[in-house]
C-alpha cells in the first residue's frame, strides 16, 4: 500500500433515486464491501477529487478510504461512468484480506523508445494479469523499450521486472510490443491504378482488399498503451 495514501469520504444516507441529489452537489455515491467489512458501507466522495485520485492512482494501488467513524484499506474495484459526460456515477470500493494473495489486472506503461530505432512500434496488449498480496500490488508496471532497435524486436510479458512479491499471471510468452516494417500507399500509387484502367470494383471482384499491396499485421493494435518518452 502506498504510504500515507488516503482518500476523504463522508458517511451516505440517502440511497436508490435519491442520490441524484449528490451527483448535483458535486459529490459521487459508492460504497465498501469486501471479506474484511461485516457490513456494506455506504459512503460518497468529492467527484472533482475523486478524479484527480483515480487518474493518479487507477484500480490496482491499494489506499486507505477514510470517513467520520471509519477507516479501510481499499482498491477501487469497479466505477460507473456517464456515458455522455464521463464523469463518475458510482464507485466500489473492495477492502482485501491483507494476508490473502488476489489476482489483479495492472497496466503496462511503455517507457525510453528508442530514438533509432526502425520501424513502427506496435503494441499488442496494454494491461497484464498478476498476482500478489495486496499491499505489493502496482499502480501499474513499466516495460523498458530501449531496446527494441531493429525490426521484429519485441517486448514479451517475461522481460518485465515486477516488483518484489508479485508474479504475472498472464503467459510470459504474450506478446506487448513490437517493431514492423514501415509502409506507406501513396496518393500518387492510388492513381495510378484509376490511370491505368482497372476499376474499383473489378478490383473487390478479383478478391483484392489490399490493391496497393500494403502488408497486413494481424493480431496487434496500434494505439491504447502509453508510451513515455
Amino acid at each position: 500500500m502506498a504510504d500515507g495514501l488516503v482518500l476523504r469520504a463522508e458517511p451516505r444516507t440517502l440511497l436508490g433515486k435519491k442520490v441524484k441529489q449528490l451527483r448535483r452537489a458535486g459529490r459521487v455515491p459508492g460504497v465498501v464491501y469486501g471479506p474484511v467489512v461485516p457490513e456494506t458501507v455506504s459512503v460518497t466522495v468529492e467527484r472533482k477529487e475523486f478524479q484527480r485520485f483515480f487518474m493518479a492512482n487507477g484500480h490496482s494501488t491499494l489506499f486507505t478510504l477514510e470517513w467520520d467513524g471509519g477507516r479501510q484499506p481499499v482498491f477501487i474495484r469497479e466505477v460507473q461512468v456517464d456515458p455522455v459526460k464521463f464523469t463518475p456515477l458510482h464507485i466500489d470500493f473492495f477492502a482485501p484480506n491483507l494476508r490473502k494473495e488476489l489476482t489483479a489486472t495492472v497496466p503496462v506503461v511503455l517507457h525510453h523508445p528508442n530514438p533509432g530505432a526502425a520501424g513502427v512500434l506496435t503494441t499488442a496488449r496494454t494491461e497484464i494479469e498478476v498476482s500478489g498480496l495486496p499491499a505489493a500490488m502496482p499502480h501499474q508496471i513499466d516495460g523498458d523499450i530501449s531496446g527494441l532497435v531493429a525490426v521484429g524486436d519485441s517486448l514479451r510479458v517475461g522481460d518485465l521486472t515486477l516488483p518484489a512479491g508479485v508474479t504475472a499471471v498472464t503467459d510470459a510468452d504474450e506478446l506487448l510490443a513490437h517493431l514492423v516494417a514501415e509502409t506507406v500507399e501513396t496518393v500518387e500509387e492510388a492513381e495510378s491504378l484509376v490511370a491505368e484502367g482497372e476499376p474499383a470494383e473489378a478490383q473487390a471482384a478479383e478478391g483484392q482488399d489490399n490493391p496497393a499491396g500494403v502488408p497486413e499485421t494481424e493480431g496487434v493494435t496500434t494505439s491504447g498503451t502509453a508510451v513515455d518518452a
